[in-house]
């Protein structure tokens, strides 16, 4: 007798639910974009006040 794993299990008993979980799996994480030099980043009015949040510049 064959072993199947979790992904072919489901993917033999509910496609819907195989194609969901793959639609999660294939998205990607952005990268989080600074904008700025890391020296700049450092200075001590790299942060601003934006709606009573501060907010790094």
């Amino acid at each position: 007798m064959k072993r199947m794993n979790i992904e072919e299990i489901i993917r033999s008993k509910d496609i819907d639910t195989y194609r969901k979980l793959m639609g999660i799996k294939s998205k990607r994480k952005k990268k989080i974009m600074l904008g700025d030099k890391p020296e700049r980043l450092m200075q001590h009015d790299a942060f601003v006040r934006v709606r009573r949040a501060s907010r790094q510049i």
